[in-house]
């Protein structure tokens, strides 16, 4: 994959976590910042991890 593909990419990425945040808003007493603000405190997993995140 060339930088472009990627760059590509993570802006459709980017774009679509936007359009959920905004979609999940609608009809929430949250706004599309403070539910993109919630997803990102979320604990990611390191993804070349196999084993279970800790909970």
């Amino acid at each position: 994959m060339s930088d472009a593909e990627l760059e590509a990419f993570e802006d459709a990425v980017a774009d679509l976590g936007d359009r959920v945040s905004d979609f999940l808003a609608d009809g929430s007493d949250l706004s599309a910042e403070e539910i993109d603000d919630d997803v990102e405190a979320l604990p990611m997993p390191d993804p070349l991890d196999d084993r279970a995140l800790d909970e």
